[in-house]
């Protein structure tokens, strides 16, 4: 075996034992971790090593703390938080085996409030580069986090778990999860079974298949988090279901915007390449509906792309092999693509009212590229689009048109799409639309970043 293919066996051994081992010291195997986030509490997850019955502890800033006592002892351990306060931060403690462990959250707030929340996916394979992705998204302070699939290597294997949760320990305390199935994650054919993917994973059981695709709202936008794999996207059960879904949040008026999560891209111009079978499917359900944008994986690069009003992006550079571009790609995805690079990355998404800003970032925290889309809140338009024009490029990604949504009637709002200048090496320079979305921001979400009163 050659040095370099050591490496990374190395790399992934030593943070698992050193993850590991210290788990396995305080009775904590895996977490606590967050799931199932909303206006009202979350479930809170965790596995010990032995079977016992623990408890979870709630610390508002004023008031009595919520005390919620496990009624028998389990390994695998699932705690539903409820009848808390929409947009406020609570500390908790989860004790177990005598030993504790905790974290914060913030409840969902209610529709129309400002929050952000962070994409990545493909961590599996190299446990060193899955951990510089997850130390750099700790700093972003998100509201929650998607993870586009394929989050261990084999779905089968409980060490491949293991060292993802003890990577992710640290984010996960006081960030809640809403992964989308792999490939990877799947139990190997014939089964092709995702036993594991539902022991770890506490997500809503709203569809006809509880856990396996998945739907969820916060503020006013409403997530649906769908099982691309092969053997599934064609069942009719899940089209339905899709477009039942998209129905109901175009009707909505709270709903402002409506965002897919899977881990197979429509459009892609790496390796795998965009699937033909979920363009033919399920794409003509994301324009009629006018779904904002599509987060996916699987091809191990970030990517950007855009067909019929609708934003493709690929961040599956989470941990695994990087992925160069392919020089032969479909032609319908080579037409779809704005811009592609073979890089470790996360996304940044903001959302404040009508308006959503997508920041792509390296794992060194350097910027990819930025812009946004929808109508930005006033003051901000005012103050920033003059200086934003001067770093805007011919490049800049279609503004989504003002539309009625057939049957609807919800209203989609006339764009605004920035954005920013790539310098010479690739690098970019945020324009000052970002920095003032940002700002706002900050100010809008101040309510969920301090605790509970």
């Amino acid at each position: 075996m050659s040095s370099s293919a050591i490496a990374p066996a190395l790399v992934l051994v030593c943070v698992s034992l050193l993850a590991g081992g210290a788990a396995r010291a305080d009775s904590f195997r895996k977490g606590p971790y967050l799931q199932s986030l909303n206006g009202q509490g979350t479930v809170v997850m965790w596995e010990s090593d032995d079977a016992q019955a623990g408890r979870v502890i709630v610390h508002p800033s004023i008031g009595p703390d919520l005390v919620i006592d496990e009624d028998k002892p389990v390994h695998m351990h699932e705690v539903r938080i409820s009848g808390l306060q929409p947009g406020k931060r609570y500390a908790y403690r989860v004790q177990t085996g005598g030993h504790e462990q905790g974290g914060e959250f913030a409840t969902a707030p209610p529709p129309g409030e400002a929050f952000s929340f962070v994409v990545f996916g493909d961590t599996r394979s190299n446990a060193g580069a899955h951990k510089n992705v997850v130390e750099r998204v700790r700093r972003e302070v998100p509201d929650f986090i998607l993870a586009t699939g394929d989050m261990v290597n084999e779905g089968t294997s409980a060490q491949d778990w293991q060292t993802f949760f003890d990577v992710e320990r640290d984010l996960l305390h006081d960030n809640a999860l809403y992964p989308a199935i792999g490939n990877h994650d799947r139990e190997p054919r014939p089964a092709r079974t995702v036993e594991n993917y539902r022991k770890y994973f506490a997500v809503p059981d709203d569809s006809p298949d509880p856990e396996r695709y998945y739907a969820f709202t916060y503020s006013n936008a409403r997530f649906l988090v769908l099982d691309s794999n092969l053997y599934s996207f064609a069942l009719t059960d899940q089209t339905a279901w899709i477009e039942r879904e998209l129905t109901q949040a175009v009707q909505d008026a709270r709903i402002r915007h409506i965002f897919v999560v899977m881990h197979h891209p429509p459009f892609s111009t790496s390796i795998h390449g965009g699937n033909g079978e979920l363009r033919e499917m399920w794409t003509p359900l994301f324009e009629k509906y006018r779904v904002e944008a599509v987060f996916s994986g699987h091809d191990h690069t970030y990517e950007h792309c855009t067909h019929n009003g609708v934003q493709y992006l690929v961040s599956g550079g989470g941990g695994a092999p990087l992925y160069p571009k392919d020089p032969r790609a479909d032609k319908i995805d080579a037409a779809a693509s704005r811009y592609f690079e073979r890089t470790y990355n996360f996304l940044r998404v903001q959302v404040v009212g009508d308006f959503v800003e997508v920041a792509a970032v390296r794992d060194d925290g350097t910027l990819i590229e930025s812009w946004g889309w929808g109508r930005m809140p006033e003051p901000v338009a005012r103050k920033a689009a003059p200086a934003a024009s001067s770093h805007a490029t011919a490049g800049a990604s279609a503004a989504l048109a003002a539309t009625n949504v057939a049957g609807g009637g919800k209203q989609a709002t006339a764009g605004c799409s920035v954005a920013v200048g790539r310098s010479s090496d690739g690098r970019v320079a945020q324009g000052a639309v970002g920095a003032a979305i940002v700002a706002l921001f900050v100010v809008l979400s101040r309510r969920r970043r301090s605790f509970a009163g």
